[in-house]
């Protein structure tokens, strides 16, 4: 296998934040102009917020029914890249940052870090309303001084999609692959059963060679720093979780999808026979594979051990407000609707983004019935939720990330695991200026 090409994105928005000295750091007038509430009929002026893919169209929705409710504010969605190139700059120069941007939970530490004061404090905001989002996102908003620094959107419980037909087809019970040797076993028999099916669609030549991975380790319980936050790869649990990826591509399960986009044809075109996603992704499914209605099925993640931990978190994003917004009042408005309301949480789910503010779970729209894939997808990912490890991401995580992505190209060319994940804690210790566990 071709070695990859890895993303410098990292690298320049490092020194970018030289710069950062003119970015603005002091948030006077955010926080202050946040703590006054407006009247409802009060709520009137413009903002861009910025988003991607699924979650954009979910913001798009929500914006025309925000603007119905106020005629006298215009919210424009701003389909953006998952890999924040379009928001960087602006951050970095401190000119011209959206109002409101979506950022993944697992790098707004990062974020918060590196961009020093362009976020708006919310935690006076909240005024204690903060208790009603589940502990497992709140944690990741906050920054090192406990503050809340952006609104928790949604979290990703782990489970597999799966074909229902490509399966029946070979013979294959979902309810029996409860490991992952048996996932694979079941693998090669669907794959000969179903021609020109896979059972597997993921990165494996570009950064999100690492989605599955993280998805494992999390299962298992494995961490990217000790206890101390210094750089600690080269576990048990981590060598576990990459043997049991290598493993699965071995097998030969895995075609290579490089980009989101190659991963939804995968689907589309009815090429692969399962996908190992969180809640979120069943929007996916169902908004670009309208006409595969009824062939989708859902089954837990399979355990390393027959009756080991099968529940894992991955994905779920923040929205927060910048300090350079000229209408932050309207910016918390609009963020308040979409993820503090029934109203708003009933879009979310409609595009299946698992709400991480609670209230909600208490509502008849959220235990419904999906019809394209025949389940109560928040019973059945809620099952799924209930015993997550937690993890540490950490402030360095895009670096530490990168070192992660290098360490699995080693690997799936050949390198020895260990070996490969002690060169990783090398270059994430350059990188990150962390040190390495003894």
């Amino acid at each position: 296998m071709k070695k990859r090409y890895f993303s410098i994105f990292l690298i320049v928005v490092l020194l970018l934040s030289v710069l950062s000295a003119c970015s603005g750091k002091s948030t006077a007038g955010g926080e202050a102009e946040l703590k006054k509430k407006s009247p409802e009929g009060e709520v009137s002026g413009e903002i861009t917020v910025a988003s991607w893919n699924l979650a954009a169209d979910s913001l798009k929705e929500e914006a025309e029914n925000f603007m119905k409710k106020y005629p006298k504010a215009k919210v424009n969605i701003e389909y953006v890249t998952s890999d924040y190139k379009s928001i960087t700059p602006p951050l970095t120069s401190g000119k011209g940052a959206p109002d409101v941007m979506q950022i993944q939970q697992r790098d707004f530490a990062n974020f918060l870090e590196v961009f020093e004061g362009q976020f708006v404090d919310l935690t006076a905001r909240l005024d204690g309303r903060e208790s009603e989002f589940a502990e497992v996102a709140l944690n990741l908003v906050k920054d090192k001084d406990g503050k809340i620094m952006g609104l928790p959107w949604d979290i990703g419980p782990v489970g597999i999609y799966y074909r229902k037909d490509f399966f029946e087809k070979a013979g294959v019970d979902p309810s029996t692959l409860t490991t992952w040797d048996k996932f694979i076993e079941a693998g090669k028999k669907i794959q000969s059963a179903n021609d020109n099916v896979s059972m597997l669609a993921l990165g494996m030549s570009s950064k999100d060679i690492a989605e599955v991975y993280r998805m494992l380790m999390n299962q298992l319980g494995a961490q990217y720093y000790d206890k101390d936050g210094n750089i600690q790869f080269a576990t048990e649990e981590n060598v576990q979780a990459i043997e049991m990826f290598k493993k699965i591509v071995d097998a030969g399960l895995v075609v290579d999808a490089p980009t989101w986009d190659d991963r939804i044809r995968a689907f589309a075109n009815n090429k692969i026979a399962s996908a190992i996603y969180p809640v979120w992704y069943a929007g996916t499914i169902k908004t670009q594979a309208e006409n595969q209605k009824g062939k989708w099925g859902l089954m837990p993640m399979p355990a390393f051990t027959e009756g080991g931990p099968n529940q894992s978190h991955s994905g779920g994003s923040t929205l927060a407000i910048s300090t350079q917004s000229k209408n932050k009042e309207l910016a918390w408005k609009f963020i308040e609707y979409t993820l503090m309301t029934n109203e708003g949480q009933d879009v979310q789910m409609k595009y299946g983004l698992f709400p991480s503010w609670q209230p909600y779970y208490e509502t008849e729209k959220f235990k419904e019935m999906d019809e394209y894939f025949g389940v109560a997808l928040s019973e059945f990912f809620g099952e799924l939720s209930t015993d997550i490890p937690t993890i540490d991401y950490g402030s360095k995580f895009m670096d530490v990330n990168n070192a992660i992505v290098g360490a699995l190209g080693d690997v799936m060319d050949g390198k020895e695991i260990e070996e490969a994940l002690k060169a990783a804690e090398e270059k994430a210790a350059r990188d990150t200026g962390l040190k390495i566990s003894k």
